[in-house]
């Protein structure tokens, strides 16, 4: 079938093309608004500026197809192979993109917003300037969690998305807003959030080891029980930030705005806070071994039971504070 044979079925009421090898075809601007494409084979199809709002693509081959600008709106994407596809500019809205495969696609400023990414793979995908606001990435399935390893989400608008269990290792999220997003379980090993928005965002759990959050906005953002080991949060803005048994070994949080945040039962081992502000920060049976606060303003922090017998405090203001033996520092 030629791409008029397809046009002319489908202006006459056809609608259903599953299992048709349709490899190269040309159907660019096409309306197929509702069409079946269950199971095509449309490999290295242009589909450039098509109208493709509800069309049933699940299972489809759609590797190294052109859907530029294409609508894909509420599309069933499900299981499809995506694989090196070109939707730079398309509209995904609400589309069900589950189990598909999107390794190295470019999704440069497409429009993900409320799109289903359940255990779908992403790896290596351009998704810079993508819009997934209100996306579902959730893991149903640890051994299938939806896979954005070395992604490019740089400047990607990604507020409210669920990214629970995501695998976002060394991805690139350097300005993107994931402010109330949920990244609970999420693998953000050597990510760069550096400038990102992260205002009410969960990441409890989460792997930030090696992370770069430099100058990121983290107010008050749940860390509990997350590794940021040898994280760099040089600059960040975390006023209220829950940082609860999180484990911030040799991290770096050099001229921080850390004030109201919590760091009860917090692993702060040799951890640098020069000059930054921890005012009424709380810090119950916090450990900083061999921390470095230099400077840094503990104005009305709680340290009770906190070990800092060997942390170093020069300059530190703690007007207000209550020490380790409970006492306030006057």
């Amino acid at each position: 079938m030629d791409a008029r044979e397809l046009i002319d079925a489908y202006a006459r009421g056809d609608m259903d093309f599953k299992g048709k090898t349709l490899v190269g075809i040309d159907l660019s601007g096409a309306d197929l608004i509702g069409a079946n494409m269950t199971q095509v084979d449309l490999e290295n199809a242009n589909l450039m500026l098509a109208f493709l709002t509800r069309v049933k693509f699940r299972q489809a081959n759609l590797s190294r197809a052109r859907l530029g600008g294409a609508n894909l709106n509420q599309a069933d994407l499900s299981a499809a192979m995506l694989r090196d596809a070109d939707l730079h500019g398309a509209s995904l809205q609400g589309a069900d993109l589950r189990s598909a495969n999107m390794t190295l696609a470019d999704l440069l400023d497409a429009n993900l917003t409320g799109a289903d990414l359940r255990n779908a793979d992403l790896s290596g995908a351009n998704l810079t300037g993508a819009c997934l606001r209100g996306a579902n990435l959730r893991q149903e399935n640890r051994k299938y969690a939806t896979n954005l390893r070395g992604a490019n989400l740089h400047l990607a608008d990604l507020r409210g998305t669920n990214l629970s269990g995501a695998d976002l290792a060394y991805v690139d999220l350097s300005g993107a807003n994931l402010s109330e997003a949920v990244l609970r379980d999420a693998n953000l090993k050597g990510a760069n959030l550096k400038g990102a928005l992260l205002r009410n965002a969960n990441l409890s759990d989460v792997d930030l080891s090696g992370s770069c959050l430099e100058s990121a906005d983290l107010t008050h953002c749940r860390f509990p029980r997350s590794n940021l080991s040898q994280a760099n949060l040089n600059h960040t803005s975390a006023k209220g930030a829950d940082f609860t048994e999180a484990v911030l070994a040799l991290a770096q949080m050099n001229d921080c705005d850390l004030a109201d945040a919590r760091f009860s039962r917090a692993d702060l081992a040799r951890v640098t806070l020069r000059r930054s502000v921890l005012t009424k920060a709380i810090m119950v049976e916090a450990y900083f071994g061999r921390a470095d606060l230099s400077d840094a303003d503990l104005s009305e922090a709680i340290l009770e039971r906190a070990e800092i017998s060997s942390t170093t405090l020069v300059n530190v203001t703690l007007t207000g504070a209550t020490m380790p033996d409970g006492t306030i520092h006057g």
